[in-house]
């Protein structure tokens, strides 16, 4: 195991987090309450998405609760199942390659399902961040889909979307994922928010009592000239 992988582990193989937690399902289950509901909020907000920076603060917004590293590019190399993700001393081509991608399509006309696949692609084979890759991605993608006036339907057999992944083959993740033509930029966050609403399982006390919490934290992280656009 690398040096850099370690030191974000506890000794019995936990991820260190800010909340202490030392059980592998607690710290799972509230990861994904923290998550869903931050990415909730910020479908909500209808951000931006103008570039790959905009993938960090993403990050850093669903798992900055949790982790220390959240928003962070990871420091080194590491593969999952024998599959080796992109070396981190070279993401500097990744991201000129993905911006390329992003700002190829001008905002507001739609992308085909190919498009969005290339993306996916690229993105998961950059993996920038320790953990959490997959579904800062998916918000990622989501909110810049939604700016071109589409949602995107990812497949719920998740192991043949990670075996096309890990394959990285295009073709494959394009048949597996939908996507949705909406009148607007406004109605496709609409229907994103609603998606992501009925997928949580917070009540709307939760939900606004998180707002409260984090009201003057996002007004920092989000402002004008380090943040993501929002409404």
């Amino acid at each position: 195991m690398s040096d850099w992988i370690s030191e974000t582990l506890y000794s019995n193989g936990v991820l260190k987090n800010k909340l202490h937690i030392h059980d592998s399902k607690e710290l799972e289950k509230k990861e994904y309450e923290l998550s869903a509901r931050n990415a909730l909020f910020l479908l909500q907000k209808k951000p931006q998405i103008n570039d790959i920076g905009d993938l960090k603060k993403v990050h850093q917004f669903l798992f900055g609760e949790l982790y220390d590293w959240a928003g962070k590019y990871r420091p080194g190399n590491f593969n999952k199942n024998g599959y080796e993700f992109f070396d981190h001393t070279r993401f500097d081509f990744a991201e000129k390659d993905i911006n390329n991608m992003l700002h190829k399509h001008p905002a507001g006309k739609p992308l085909a399902n190919k498009d969005y696949a290339e993306l996916l692609d690229a993105i998961n084979f950059m993996h920038p961040f320790r953990e959490g890759n997959g579904r800062s991605c998916k918000v990622f993608l989501s909110a810049y889909a939604a700016n071109h006036g589409q949602v995107i339907d990812y497949p719920r057999r998740n192991k043949e979307m990670i075996e096309a992944q890990n394959e990285a083959n295009v073709d494959k993740i394009a048949k597996l994922i939908k996507v949705e033509n909406t009148p607007s930029r406004n109605r496709a966050f609409q229907v994103l928010a609603s998606q992501q609403s009925a997928g949580k399982t917070l009540s709307q006390a939760e939900l606004a009592q998180k707002y409260a919490e984090q009201q003057n934290k996002e007004q920092q992280e989000f402002d004008q000239d380090e943040g993501l656009e929002l409404e």
